[in-house]
């Protein structure tokens, strides 16, 4: 198994309240004395992965200056590969760049998801492709809602009206190795037609099969780290990973 995390945003609404400048990527953002960044290759590493891509793109070297010392403390192989186009593109574009080359299982994640690890597991336990959905939290109109009917996703993005959610998918997911040629056969399609499409539709197309599974949250905590409040609400719940994690 693979993994691949997204780090290639420079998270604009963020930086209107902390200097990113100076901080870097979201995923370098500490919290409870650990990064984003680190937390996740953490768990990765343990849940036995052969390797981790990365891409890169906004202050792309301070993130390789922090994978340096990743790879020396967790022994893990960290690819590097960089979107140069962060600017003007989206998920779908860096996830495009972050498969190439990839065969096999793979578990994906925006690089800024501060998670229990629980979830994590519960999602490597399904084997098949599959997302992780948030059942329990309350939604708004920013989240990227998704409308499950007899396992099909209907409808997906943040457009779906409240009442007619599932409920959030949080940007941590799984693809099966027998299906990674069609999720990038779909991935060329959406950039092909809007550079700043988010990877997440693939799923709304894999699920026509009938072959993807839902992972639900159940209530275990988690958030995304898009502005100052998802920030000091992720400092609240930081203690609630699970598993021994290094430290830098």
């Amino acid at each position: 198994m693979i993994g691949v995390i997204l780090a290639a945003g420079c998270g604009r609404r963020l930086g209107r309240d902390i200097d990113l400048e100076k901080i870097g990527p979201k995923c370098l953002l500490t919290i409870d004395n650990c990064t984003l960044l680190e937390r996740i290759v953490s768990d990765l590493v343990s849940s036995d992965v052969d390797a981790v891509t990365i891409v890169i793109g906004y202050k792309a070297d301070m993130v390789r200056k922090a994978c340096t010392t990743l790879e020396r403390t967790y022994g893990v192989r960290l690819n590097l590969v960089r979107n140069g186009d962060y600017l003007s593109t989206n998920t779908a574009y860096s996830l495009n760049i972050g498969l190439s080359g990839i065969h096999d299982d793979v578990v994906i994640f925006n690089g800024d998801v501060l998670y229990d690890r629980a979830i994590l597991d519960n999602l490597l336990k399904i084997d098949q492709t599959a997302i992780v959905v948030d059942n329990t939290k309350p939604l708004t109109e920013e989240s990227f809602k998704v409308k499950i009917v007899n396992g099909r996703i209907e409808e997906m993005g943040k457009t779906v009206p409240i009442v007619n959610a599932t409920g959030e998918f949080i940007g941590i997911s799984k693809i099966a190795g027998r299906d990674i040629g069609e999720a990038k056969r779909l991935l060329n399609a959406l950039v092909s037609g809007d550079p700043n499409n988010y990877y997440d539709f693939i799923y709304q197309s894999l699920s026509e099969s009938g072959n993807l599974a839902y992972s639900f949250t159940n209530g275990l905590k988690w958030t995304e780290i898009d502005d100052i409040r998802d920030l000091r609400y992720a400092e609240s719940i930081a203690g609630i990973a699970a598993g021994a994690r290094g430290r830098f």
